[in-house]
């Protein structure tokens, strides 16, 4: 198989996988509730470093960008969870459930899954 056969079997806009994100988020027999996650496209990519630079460019508005654009499930965009929770963006609503360290680690997982951070260049 050459390069451009691999290339044209394994294409890029269906990456999804599922992670655990802390001993925190676990059901009552202690198993581990799952993020489902998403390769970001280089649009949803270009469009976290935007919103971070709007933030004064800080890494947390990075990492919250991140994981908005590459969680599908929970969908931290959803309209009922964020009025339920009496907040007002995705973003706020990110942070009101979840800890610091837990958005890191989603962020981490999320550009891993968009091929940042294999050994060759990242």
């Amino acid at each position: 198989m050459t390069v451009q056969e691999f290339l044209n079997i394994n294409r890029v806009d269906n990456i999804y996988s599922e992670v655990s994100v802390s001993r925190r988020i676990c059901n009552e027999k202690g198993e581990p509730y799952l993020f489902k996650i998403k390769a970001l496209t280089p649009e949803e990519f270009q469009g976290a470093k935007n919103r971070a630079a709007k933030g004064k460019g800080d890494l947390n508005s990075f990492k919250a960008a991140v994981v908005i654009g590459g969680c599908k499930e929970p969908n931290f965009k959803d309209a009922e969870s964020i009025r339920l929770l009496g907040v007002n963006t995705p973003e706020e609503y990110l942070r009101r459930v979840l800890l610091t360290g837990e958005i890191s680690c989603l962020a981490g997982e999320i550009l891993k899954l968009s091929g940042f951070g294999d050994g060759f260049g990242a």
